[in-house]
Order: structure tokens, then sequence, then C-alpha cells
């Protein structure tokens, strides 16, 4: 009995550690395994997390999981449906049909063109969420605008710069 079960162990760890995202970035791809590998920690908490960031339903983010997403696409999922400004379902049903291409395809099937500044956003989203950030920032002001939630250091060219504009 022990032996089937330290099978069943490395079967799902290796599914879990042998992900594929193909996104197009391997850096991305790499970010990805990482909030795989963080969420599979604490599965509860990462989709109640999920729930708060993308002020999602709980059976929005159970759907992902039920059509065999990992920790991973499921964030991957609702970034995407965020900068695509799509519908997490209209999502779930692209990956469904398409997952065999990777998240770069189905980014790219949403709307999202490699190389896009919608398509740095997410790079930059989710490599936030890889390190460490309990919660990547997502507000309305920055919802598919191109802008990564984290402070780069540069502008997105619409201000005044070193704040000397008419007030």
């Amino acid at each position: 009995m022990k032996k089937v079960i330290f099978l069943v162990v490395m079967l799902f760890s290796g599914i879990s550690f042998g992900q594929d995202y193909r996104s197009g970035d391997v850096e991305l791809d790499a970010s990805l395994k990482l909030v795989n590998t963080d969420a599979n920690k604490d599965l509860p908490a990462f989709k109640l997390n999920l729930t708060k960031t993308f002020n999602a339903t709980m059976p929005q983010v159970d759907a992902c999981f039920k059509i065999g997403m990992n920790a991973g696409d499921a964030f991957m999922a609702f970034q995407v449906a965020n900068i695509a400004r799509r519908p997490i379902e209209q999502v779930i049903t692209v990956y469904r049909s398409s997952k065999s291409k990777g998240w770069g395809a189905m980014a790219k099937e949403l709307g999202i063109k490699p190389g896009s500044a919608e398509f740095h956003a997410l790079k930059g989203k989710v490599k936030d969420k890889s390190k460490g950030n309990s919660k990547p920032k997502v507000t309305g002001s920055d919802k598919g605008n191109g802008k990564s939630s984290g402070n780069s250091g540069k502008s997105n060219g619409k201000g005044n710069g070193n704040g000397k504009g008419k007030k």
C-alpha cells in the first residue's frame, strides 16, 4: 500500500513540476511554475486570494480547477481575463479548446498580442506574484493599460515630468 501511495505522490508532483506553460517567454513560464508551487502549499488560501485579487466568485475559481487547471493556470487565466477585459468564462472556454497550444497562443486568441503593452503587463504581474507578493496590486486604473503593478521607474509618457506641470 505504501508503494502505491508513493507512486501516486510522485506522479502528481511530476505533473506539477513538469508543467509547460508555453507562454512564449521563459521567465514568465518560470514565474508561473513558482506560483503553482507556492499555491500548492495552501490551495484554499490561494483560491481565496484569487477571489479577492480579481473580484471573482469562488464558483468561478473552482471552475478553473474543475477543468484541469493547476494553480499557475488559474492565476494566468484570471490575469488574461483582467488584461484582455474578457469574462473568465470566455478564458475558460479558450483554455478548454486551446490549452495544448500554451498560454502565449491563448492570450493571443483573446486579444493580447506578443510584445504588446498588455503582454508586458501580464508578464510583470505574474512575475510580481511569483516573487512572493501575496497579492499583486490590480486596480481599476491599471486594468489592461499596459502598466505592471511593480514600480519599474519608467513613466507612461502622459505626465509633465519632474512635477512641474500647471496646476
